[in-house]
């Protein structure tokens, strides 16, 4: 059992440390963060798919920062925000180590 626990925390790890990584590689790129904000853009340009890909994939990182926000502010809110924040990143690692890496 503690292999799969293991497995479970190393796939959310992985999420998270691509979600860092994409958010940073943005942010140097363009000079703005990858907020969920910036999917409502009412001006889309050329990189509107390729931002909404990076915010996409640098979800996690972002709704855990705004887990934080939430727990000090609001607990009651902030303890599913951070569970969603949890769960974005397992399947983000899953995808990662599957897709790209053909772990099983």
């Amino acid at each position: 059992m503690e292999v799969q626990h293991a497995a479970y925390l190393f796939a959310i790890a992985v999420g998270f440390v691509s979600a860092g990584l994409v958010g940073s590689v943005w942010n140097i790129a363009t000079d703005e963060e990858p907020r969920l904000a910036g999917l409502l853009d009412p001006n889309p340009t050329l990189l509107t798919p390729i931002r909404v890909l990076a915010i996409v994939f640098a979800a996690p990182t972002t709704i855990l920062l705004e887990a934080f926000d939430e727990l000090i502010d609001r607990p009651l809110l902030g303890v599913p925000v951070l569970g969603a924040a949890l769960v974005w990143s397992f399947f983000q690692g899953v995808f990662i180590l599957t897709q790209v890496f053909g772990l099983t």
